[in-house]
């Protein structure tokens, strides 16, 4: 059973998966709710920095992408008030993943259960929960290949299994010759929403050959994030260190609150975009790129 991170006052959740696979979410709350409708669907977490006239602030903002109105019911118990509230999912499970910059913007990806309330602030239930099947490596094109001048510079991409669980992952062979070349680079950017970070996989001389690995990262976690429609940064700097981020509060709006950026998990909710860069002697570079997917 997923442990229940709470940031509203009375509300917990629990998950229960069935044997064939379909998901409902159990919320209890300590005084009664009354929604004026409940959605679930896919959402969107954006964590972001707002200016507003002299004054910037930090904003949480939750959105289904695809709202359905979904089937419920509620019960109470007998001794007291408490309410609970049965939440049919189906088959909407996918697994979470998401980015946070340094500075707190960036977005999380998830299944997410959304309680209407009329008068009041609305209650969340975001579902995370790591990949619980092997991931596949999928390229859409290959080989990549870059030219200038008389230099040339291929990367011959294959995706395959480390025979451990059966991970998936990423090769290129990576050759480059002629003059016109600083280096050659192969990277993947991650992207979701307007939220974009870029991992150097490898490196080549002007001319020369080399190969270079990639696999996805992933983390363990399996969390039922019950939020409502506001948060502070400090609730969410809390919430990041219990999934593993090295995070601190920052009295600095746009200050640092962690190291480094923090990657949530790889997964099919994420783009990717594999990227060959020559760096010319002059100024710019050549590139070529392709979509690379995580399926299961």
């Amino acid at each position: 059973m997923a442990p229940s991170y709470n940031m509203t006052g009375g509300q917990e959740a629990w998950v229960n998966v069935s044997q064939g696979g379909t998901t409902s979410v159990s919320v209890r709350s300590a005084s009664p709710i009354k929604p004026r409708a409940v959605y679930v669907g896919s959402a969107t977490l954006d964590f972001m920095w707002v200016s507003t006239g002299k004054s910037t602030h930090w904003q949480f903002t939750p959105r289904l992408i695809d709202p359905t109105p979904a089937q419920y019911n509620e019960t109470k118990a007998e001794a007291d008030q408490t309410q609970v509230i049965n939440v049919d999912l189906g088959n909407r499970m996918f697994p979470a993943a998401g980015i946070v910059r340094t500075n707190l913007t960036g977005q999380i990806k998830a299944p997410a259960i959304q309680f209407d309330l009329p008068y009041a602030t609305d209650v969340w239930v975001f579902l995370l929960r790591s990949p619980w099947f092997p991931l596949k490596v999928v390229v859409e094109k290959t080989p990549l290949s870059i030219m200038h001048g008389s230099a040339q510079a291929v990367a011959q991409l294959e995706s395959g299994t480390t025979g451990f669980n059966d991970a998936s992952l990423l090769k290129a062979y990576v050759s480059t010759h002629g003059e016109g070349f600083k280096n050659v680079q192969v990277s993947l950017e991650r992207q979701l929403g307007r939220t974009h970070i870029e991992e150097v996989i490898g490196v080549v001389g002007a001319a020369g050959m080399d190969s270079f690995t990639w696999k996805p990262f992933l983390r363990n976690f399996d969390v039922a994030l019950v939020a409502p429609s506001t948060m502070g940064p400090g609730q969410f700097v809390d919430f990041l260190r219990y999934l593993g981020a090295d995070a601190k509060a920052s009295f600095f709006s746009f200050g640092n609150y962690m190291p480094n950026d923090f990657l949530l998990c790889d997964g099919p909710a994420m783009d990717y975009t594999l990227r060959l860069r020559g760096e010319k002697h002059i100024l710019g570079h050549e590139e070529d790129t392709t979509r690379v997917s995580l399926t299961s």
